[in-house]
């Protein structure tokens, strides 16, 4: 099998089993309290509700960005937008914005950054013999200043100590 298809179906897969969970515990959780309600007066969830369909709704949006963003890679591309994005997966940029915002923490820039900053770190352990405006370059960034703030941001330190470090655990393991 292909091996980005499988990892779709095992992320498909996964995702459709925690949402499954996230379900079946609420309905069981909703049935102990209704037991429970005679002593003690809880409020009650309505499973049906606009609130909790439009977070699972959310919850597949986001889960459909970050396969796209493993799977596409788009972030390679220096003018990747928000729009790009929310061509992609059908949405409006707007929605798009919010729900990247809810489920990462992040602003979209900062959502970008980290898959490059990622991808950046995948490269490197690939080829350890590479710079770090050789990293910036490939990794879809548009200048090695906004890698290293990125990379600070993400990772808590500067790319070139992270750098010194794996090729300190490469050449340890050799």
């Amino acid at each position: 099998m292909n091996h980005p298809l499988m990892l779709f179906v095992v992320l498909f897969l996964v995702g459709a089993a925690v949402i499954g969970g996230i379900v079946w515990y609420f309905v069981r959780l909703r049935k102990k309290n209704a037991s429970e309600a005679a002593a003690v007066r809880l409020p009650s969830v309505d499973f049906s509700s606009d609130l909790f369909e439009t977070a699972a709704i959310d919850q597949f949006l986001y889960d459909r960005c970050c396969r796209y963003m493993m799977e596409r890679r788009p972030f390679l591309v220096e003018s990747f937008t928000l729009q790009d994005l929310a061509n992609a997966v059908y949405t409006n940029k707007v929605y798009l914005s919010k729900t990247i915002n809810r489920f990462s923490g992040r602003n979209f820039k900062q959502y970008v950054n980290y898959y490059r900053v990622m991808y950046s770190m995948e490269l490197f352990r690939n080829n350890t013999g590479l710079r770090v405006n050789e990293m910036a370059e490939l990794s879809g960034f548009h200048s090695t200043t906004s890698f290293l703030r990125s990379f600070k941001q993400v990772m808590g330190e500067q790319p070139s100590h992270w750098c010194s470090r794996v090729r300190r655990k490469t050449i340890k393991k050799i």
